[in-house]
């Protein structure tokens, strides 16, 4: 018998295989700003220890930290994989494609996004838009360094442990329109927009809110390119080449217009 009743249409949002756990979820937040909080103290002292021989270039602080927070999200996802055998940090070679093309395509286009987004006011002025970054080559130099690994210290933290742990801690995919992810992603891309909270302290308020809004949209973005290569090869990439390519164009149009 031929059923000629009209089809159920697709709902926009749907939650499926969802189990909720509060104590996971204050787990991971409390483990993400510890993560990022411990690798900041070596990487501070090694800076005052030498402030005599690299005279306050802030760059160096900064690649100390991405590194110090790297082993320390590397050493975290050792010690994930021995308590939570099922957690898939991803921390592998793409086993098939990698995405890292389309990666450093969405990565230029975060760039010029944040970019936007962040200083508007001044970009509109055509004047310098962040003169605390310094003019010294070695020191510009050193920020784009940064810049563009930020995401071997990140990624590893947010996406590969925390969106690691709680998949299988927290379970459930959320989709909305054709958007599926885990439900682990919306909630590390909430932690990823709260980690960014003191901006709200130092920059406009205007600025501290595009970076919640950005942040959390990037945080989505570089679970859909992990979970499509299974790796996080393609999310590290998006996410050094979005911040490289927005201090670049703000180092340059300091020196352009100052």
């Amino acid at each position: 018998m031929t059923n000629l009743s009209p089809a159920s249409p697709r709902r926009f949002v749907a939650l499926s295989g969802f189990r909720f756990r509060l104590w996971p979820i204050l787990f991971a937040a409390v483990l993400m700003q510890g993560l990022l909080e411990l690798g900041r103290l070596p990487a501070r002292a090694i800076y005052r220890a030498g402030e005599g021989m690299w005279a306050d270039h802030v760059s160096v602080f900064l690649l100390f930290a991405i590194a110090f927070q790297a082993l320390l999200g590397f050493a975290a996802i050792m010690v994930m994989r021995r308590l939570l055998p099922a957690a898939d940090p991803h921390l592998r070679w793409p086993p098939e494609r990698s995405y890292a093309g389309l990666a450093v395509l969405l990565g230029v286009g975060m760039g010029l996004v944040m970019l936007v987004a962040d200083y508007w006011p001044v970009l509109l002025a055509q004047t310098p838009p962040d003169p605390s970054y310094s003019k010294y080559p070695l020191d510009s130099a050193g920020y784009l360094l940064g810049m563009i690994t930020t995401g071997l210290a990140e990624e590893t933290i947010f996406r590969g442990l925390l969106v690691g742990m709680l998949v299988v801690l927290v379970p459930g995919r959320l989709r909305i329109g054709s958007l599926d992810l885990p439900v682990a992603a919306y909630v590390v891309a909430l932690m990823f927009g709260l980690a960014h909270w003191k901006s709200f302290t130092v920059d406009p308020f205007y600025q501290a809110m595009a970076q919640q809004v950005y942040a959390f949209a990037w945080g989505l973005l570089y679970v859909w390119l992990m979970e499509r290569s299974r790796s996080l090869l393609a999310p590290m990439i998006a996410h050094g080449f979005g911040n490289f390519t927005e201090v670049a164009i703000v180092i340059w149009l300091n020196a352009l217009w100052s």
